[in-house]
């Protein structure tokens, strides 16, 4: 009997995760609400397949007319002539240095004193706050000065107006696990942890979060080893990026048309898939819908930009002539992708092109857009430095793919990038930040369905759950 339980542990362990990972994506939710919720999120990516797969229904006769020599032209301009590089690098440096500066600055300490971690409204209780033992909460003071979006949120703490000090206490953890789900029980292989520990490790996390806050004033609210000047710092680079991807688009090889296949094509689906699931599961509930919602926009833009103003690519210039018209009865053609089927003796590329319903979509380019959101996004929350490198060289990897397949221009690529800044830039103004918070407030006041991920509630109660915590 022992022997047949220990065979049957494995079975069971699969049947407790697959429970977890149910109980732990509802997370509070009914199945109705987790369903509305997964369609909030990817809404937009759905309406911009949606546009995209009817374009094609769009009668020719009112449709614009296609663009064939001005991307051309334009791109030669940007990229290969020096009057366009003596425009174009210090314009781009000085638009980079402007966005910096106004979207993405961080404030100084002195500006922010009054940030604090605190509970959210409503979700303090009635327990008593201070500990007659004195072991579980403690006091901390900060400096005040006068401004700052904190200081303009009510909460626990008051300020002596003589000293210009804000003194704040951390609210100690419930005696109960306040990690508990009457849905879950002990995971198979996994020893749980006692409510003592698990406590402890809450409460030192906290305590990382104040001290974080008192160090570096407004910016306690960025992820831990933050790039946040990504954004304006690949738009002072792109034009020697650009233009060092375009000097190895020659010569032709057999390895390369693989390698550029595996990014344009394969990196293309897989690379936002894994990076939404990655969000999903290691980061603060929320990131995942900024993420869904700047792909989605972003794309729906360069669909309209593509049905508004359409530009051939450039195999078309390159088997026709910059001069020869072009008309939307033309079917879709793989470029260089064509070499990859030869390769691999297959017909999946060709066919695959041939019926796309968008032909002339040249400017913006999609590939570049998705690529640098989600590089974006990686620089943003990763706290590994090498997962941001391996995101960024996705980036680079990526833009040389599109141009030594012959399907992008320099320009497109480059708008496209536009494109993904424009809508990171707004979602980390307006969206990022409060996630943040309430993320954070959320750990400080102990309210595990808001300040958990995706990863740490499946694994609750158990060491493995702190590799899932960004705050860990």
């Amino acid at each position: 009997m022992e022997i047949l339980l220990q065979l049957l542990k494995p079975f069971l362990f699969i049947y407790q995760f697959l429970e977890r990972v149910f109980w732990s994506g509802l997370n509070e939710k009914t199945i109705i609400g987790l369903i509305l919720n997964f369609w909030a999120n990817f809404g937009p990516v759905f309406i911009w397949l949606l546009i995209f797969k009817n374009a094609g229904l769009i009668p020719h006769s009112i449709r614009p007319t296609i663009h064939v020599a001005l991307p051309y032209h334009v791109d030669t301009f940007m990229f290969s002539s020096w009057l366009g590089a003596l425009i174009c690098i210090p314009s781009f440096i000085a638009i980079g240095w402007l966005m910096y500066v106004g979207i993405y600055k961080q404030k100084g300490k002195a500006s922010i004193a009054l940030s604090r971690y605190l509970p959210l409204k409503g979700e303090v209780d009635n327990e008593e706050i201070a500990s007659e033992e004195g072991g579980s909460s403690f006091d901390i003071e900060m400096e005040s000065l006068d401004g700052g979006e904190g200081g303009e949120r009510g909460g626990v703490g008051c300020e002596d107006l003589e000293t210009g000090t804000v003194t704040s206490t951390i609210k100690p953890p419930p005696e109960t696990n306040f990690q508990n789900d009457m849905h879950i029980n002990n995971l198979t292989f996994f020893r749980p942890l006692d409510t003592s520990v698990v406590n402890n490790m809450a409460m030192t996390v906290n305590e990382k979060i104040v001290e974080k806050q008192q160090q570096y004033g407004n910016n306690w609210k960025i992820p831990r080893n933050c790039w946040y000047i990504s954004a304006p710092a690949l738009l002072a680079t792109c034009w020697f990026i650009l233009n060092i991807d375009y000097w190895f688009r020659e010569p032709i090889r057999t390895w390369k048309d693989l390698l550029a296949w595996a990014s344009y094509v394969l990196g293309h689906i897989t690379v936002p898939i894994i990076t939404a699931v990655w969000l999903y599961v290691f980061h603060a509930p929320g990131v995942l819908k900024s993420y869904g919602w700047a792909l989605g926009f972003q794309n729906i833009c360069g669909v309209l930009t593509h049905l508004l103003f359409p530009c051939a690519p450039p195999w078309f210039i390159h088997m026709y002539g910059e001069n020869a018209p072009a008309n939307y009865d033309l079917p879709g053609y793989a470029a260089g992708l064509t070499r990859v089927d030869v390769a691999l003796g297959t017909h999946l590329n060709s066919k695959g092109f041939h019926a796309s319903p968008i032909v002339f979509g040249a400017v913006p380019s999609l590939h570049s857009a998705m690529a640098v959101m989600t590089f974006l996004f990686v620089s943003y929350y990763a706290r590994w430095t090498v997962v941001k490198l391996i995101s960024f060289a996705f980036v680079v990897l990526q833009w040389w793919a599109t141009i030594y397949l012959d399907h992008h221009w320099r320009l497109d690529l480059f708008v496209g990038m536009c494109y993904a800044l424009v809508w990171f830039s707004i979602m980390y103004k307006w969206r990022l930040g409060k996630v943040n918070e309430v993320f954070l407030q959320s750990r400080m006041s102990y309210n595990f369905a808001k300040g958990s991920t995706m990863g740490m509630r499946v694994f609750r109660n158990t060491k493995l759950q702190w590799f899932f915590d960004p705050l860990s």
